[in-house]
Formats: structure tokens, sequence, C-alpha cells
């Protein structure tokens, strides 16, 4: 027997879709690692399995990952940063400046990608990201020409 539901949920919004849509309000420190982690291609189980080495650890890293991905949470120690960061771009210096500073003092971030002018995004193809607006990079709207940054 097949059941029809209507469809209560949206599907998750890419990288330049969520960039373009984005509002320019302050980016939590929750949002920055979230997005840094989705931009990296990564899940959380995936995250956690690397932060361990054990099936045990990995239900503890999984839960910690998600705390920091809710709003509210930050993170208490560097070593997490660290720890985060030596499996995605992260920089503890944006994450920390999110959690301290005044929102007018933050660094400008993409809502697409979670890169700022200090960890921009790079490839082989390109070099690294310029602005194409106030939340987003040309990593996350290609088809976009760059606009001057003062940042």
């Amino acid at each position: 027997m097949m059941h029809a539901f209507p469809r209560t949920f949206t599907m998750p919004m890419q990288r330049g879709e969520r960039a373009a849509t984005a509002s320019a309000a302050p980016l939590t420190p929750a949002g920055y690692i979230r997005l840094r982690r989705e931009a990296a291609g990564l899940s959380v189980r995936t995250v956690a399995g690397m932060l361990t080495r054990n099936a045990t650890d990995a239900v503890v890293a999984f839960d910690l990952i998600n705390a920091l991905e809710t709003l509210g949470n930050t993170a208490r120690r560097p070593e997490t940063l660290e720890a985060l960061r030596s499996i995605f771009p992260l920089d503890p210096d944006v994450y920390r400046q999110l959690t301290s500073d005044p929102a007018d003092s933050h660094p400008r971030i993409c809502r697409g990608c979670g890169c700022s002018h200090w960890d921009p995004c790079t490839s082989d193809e390109h070099a690294a990201c310029a602005w194409v607006t106030d939340t987003a990079c040309t990593a996350c709207l290609p088809d976009t020409a760059p606009v001057e940054c003062c940042q």
C-alpha cells in the first residue's frame, strides 16, 4: 500500500541560491561552522568520523558538531576549532570575531560557503574568490561580475 503525503518540507538550497537570497543580517558562529562544513561537502556524520577513532567517540563528536551548529552555542576550547580546521577550511579568528565582537565589526562572510576576506575560496582553475554582493562570493555566484571591495 502506498501513502501519499503532502509536501511539508523544502529541499535545501544550493550555495548560490543561499548566497543570492541571504540578507546582510549578522552571521552566527553556528551558521559559520555549518556553512564551512557544507561548503567542503561534508556531512556532520562524516566530520564526526574523521575526528575520532572509534564508534563510541564518533557519537560524542556527532553530538558536539550538532551542538556547535545550533544557534546560541559556541566552542569553548580553541582545540575544538583547530580539530575542525584540520578537516575543513575554517578560520578560528573569524569564528572568534563572530562570538565576541559587535555585529557591526564582523568580517564580511559569504552566505553561500562561509568564506571571508581572511579565508577566501580558491581552486585550481581560479585564484581567490571576490565579492559579487555583500553576502556572496564569485565561487557561489560564478556568473556574476565581482564588485570592488574595500575590505
